[in-house]
């Protein structure tokens, strides 16, 4: 800052103006004191004398000469004592913010400083005093700040009433111009459709018994659904500086969906698509995401509370065993390293048990296998009803039928014709009950049961208590509808595979192996062969196709039974008395313990048999160990 100085004396005082001002001055010695801008000064002849001390902004001169240290002065010296005048220099400046958006007026005014001396009463050293009084000015004219604005090329979003406060004498930032910033656009994203964690905790209610088999979800997707959406990007807005330039938006950053194994993309490369059934995964490197399918959950350990049951779209492996309550469903195949104990486990595909299963149910290949059995019984019945419907209807508008007969209900009338030509229904009807009740547990599908016990009042337990025909209309529709259900394509032949069964439910729509020490009180169902290569003591087999048992029954009497279709072919190594064979219909009942024996139906539908070669009985499976 530049300082400009100026100066305005005073008069100098003297002895002889004292004495009027101070008639005793004698009495109080040399002294020195301001009044009314004038210095006064008074001591005695012979001395001593009063000191006078200078002060910034004072120039004391004494005879003449400028003194900056305490002065002895006295009543014959000339004296002066002068103020100094101050000026300040303003300074102002225009910028625009490194962005372009602002453009900022710095003011500092200019300032005078002015000084003057005030009254100081008598002092034999007088220390000398001023009083500052400032006054300030614009720095710049109205003028001057146009021609800077001109000279920055500022001329857009100009504040005009901010630039009046140039007159201003206060020192502040003041922005006098503003741009539009530009507007950033929304980078694109992938939305993920599917929990990134293989297994989901399921949320217990605060009042709710917390079930552990079921604490957790696993993430498994069908094929065919959406895993992942992109969401393009949105273009930002330019914006204008204040120099009236575009400001370009930065470019919104885009995301690329890819997809791996088991995934598709969609035409437009917006959605990931599932091509198989499995467990959705997603990777991300820099603004690439990747989703894929993999066709297995990997589950290492035991399948017990601690992991939950385990429900998957995709094929299952599990690493140890499935234990006692514990569910395990699959959409794929299941394999187990381990054993099956008091669990049940189902697949859409093959369920492969690497040791033995005990007291289980193991399904492979759906539910649809049981119904594609039991739907010859359900179609009786849902054409059945609906003949007998009509029957009914066309006899209670007969003129020859006499109304009154039925006061009490239809039931004589529906009872008359399951005597006559609707006699086979209630066959039906108990065939179709027993067929639900050797169903496994667990595979019944809601409200048959309920449909069974109706149709059997119906049918045969109560036909006299139907009161009218919508009763059977009702029976008829349910029955067509569970006919619906029944008659789903069947799944593809699955087979199960495993060690040795124990008291145990297995049914596949395909084969059956069991490759171990056989099995003991069991059932086995099956679409196609069942081959145990050790013993079947005590249960059932039923197959669609051939089948080969190392030993049948027990020498104890356990009663063993195996039954197939007309074309099959049934191999025993060894049977034991009380077992017994059922081929197409026709029974075998062993009176006796046989070796080597092979059953099938002639052409005429006989029943033959023969035994087989000693050659033949060493290469059964459960020799060849």
């Amino acid at each position: 800052m530049k300082y400009k100085e100026t100066i305005r004396g005073s008069p100098a005082a003297t002895a002889s103006t004292v004495d009027n001002a101070f008639p005793d001055g004698e009495s109080v010695g040399p002294y020195a004191f301001v009044k009314q801008g004038r210095l006064v000064v008074w001591h005695r002849p012979e001395g001593p004398y009063p000191v006078v001390v200078p002060c910034p902004g004072v120039r004391l001169i004494v005879n003449g000469r400028e003194c900056t240290q305490p002065t002895p002065v006295s009543m014959k010296d000339t004296v002066r004592v002068e103020t100094v005048e101050e000026r300040r220099e303003g300074s102002w400046s225009v910028s625009v913010s490194s962005d372009g958006l602002q453009a900022i007026l710095r003011t500092r005014p200019a300032v005078v400083v002015h000084r003057e001396l005030p009254d100081l009463p008598p002092a034999r050293v007088l220390q000398l005093k001023v009083v500052e009084r400032e006054e300030r000015f614009p720095p710049l004219t109205w003028d001057e700040l146009l021609r800077e604005l001109s000279r920055l090329g500022i001329n857009y979003g100009v504040d005009w009433e901010a630039c009046f406060r140039v007159t201003s004498c206060a020192e502040e930032e003041v922005v006098i111009a503003r741009g539009i910033p530009a507007e950033p656009g929304k980078d694109s994203r992938v939305e993920l459709l599917f929990s990134s964690n293989s297994k989901v905790p399921v949320p217990a209610g605060e009042n709710e018994a917390v079930d552990f088999r079921e604490r957790y979800v696993f993430t498994s997707v069908e094929a065919g659904d959406v895993l992942a959406v992109k969401h393009p990007p949105e273009p930002g807005r330019p914006g204008t500086s204040v120099k009236g330039e575009v400001i370009v938006p930065p470019s919104p950053r885009d995301f690329i969906l890819s997809v791996g194994e088991g995934a598709v993309l969609t035409r437009d490369g917006d959605r990931a698509v599932a091509a198989r059934p499995g467990r959705p995964v997603a990777s991300r490197w820099r603004n690439l995401v990747k989703v894929s399918v993999l066709p297995e959950l990997v589950h290492d350990g035991d399948v017990d509370l601690a992991s939950g049951n385990i429900v998957f779209k995709g094929d299952i492996l599990i690493a140890g065993n499935v234990a006692e309550g514990m569910v395990v469903e699959a959409g794929g195949n299941v394999r187990v390293g381990g054993l099956v104990s008091g669990a049940r486990v189902q697949a859409t595909g093959s369920v492969l048990v690497g040791r033995n299963i005990l007291s289980s149910i193991v399904i492979a290949g759906g539910a649809p296998a049981f119904l594609q059995i039991m739907l010859p019984q359900v179609h009786t019945l849902a054409a059945g009803l609906q003949e007998m419907t009509m029957a009914i209807r066309q006899l209670l508008g007969h003129p020859a039928f006499k109304q009154g007969d039925l006061k009490r209900g239809i039931g004589p009338l529906v009872k008359l014709l399951l005597e006559g030509k609707f006699r086979h229904l209630p066959a039906a009807a108990s065939t179709f009950k027993k067929q639900v009740e050797t169903m496994p547990p667990g595979m019944v599908a809601e409200g048959l049961e309920e449909f069974i016990r109706e149709i059997e009042r119906a049918l045969v337990r109560s036909p006299l208590a139907v009161r009218d025909l919508r009763e059977i209309e009702t029976l008829a529709r349910r029955a067509g509808e569970w006919e619906q259900a029944f008659a789903s394509p069947p799944s593809a032949e699955s087979d199960v595979v495993a060690s040795s069964v124990h008291n145990s439910t297995v049914v596949a729509t395909g084969d059956v192996l069991v490759v171990g020490s056989g099995c003991y009180n069991s059932r086995i169902q099956a679409g196609k062969k069942v081959t145990v290569s050790g013993v079947f003591r005590g249960g059932e087999i039923q197959a669609g196709g051939d089948v080969h048992v190392g030993e049948l029954g027990s020498r104890g009497g356990a009663t063993t039974r195996v039954v197939t279709g007309p074309a099959a072919v049934v191999t025993v190594g060894y049977a034991f008395e009380n077992a017994s064979i059922v081929v197409g219909g026709r029974v075998y009942r062993f009176d006796r313990e046989e070796k080597g024996i092979r059953l099938w139906l002639d052409k005429e539908g006989n029943l033959r048999s023969k035994g087989i070669p000693a050659w033949e009985i060493a290469d059964l499976p459960q020799n060849r160990r």
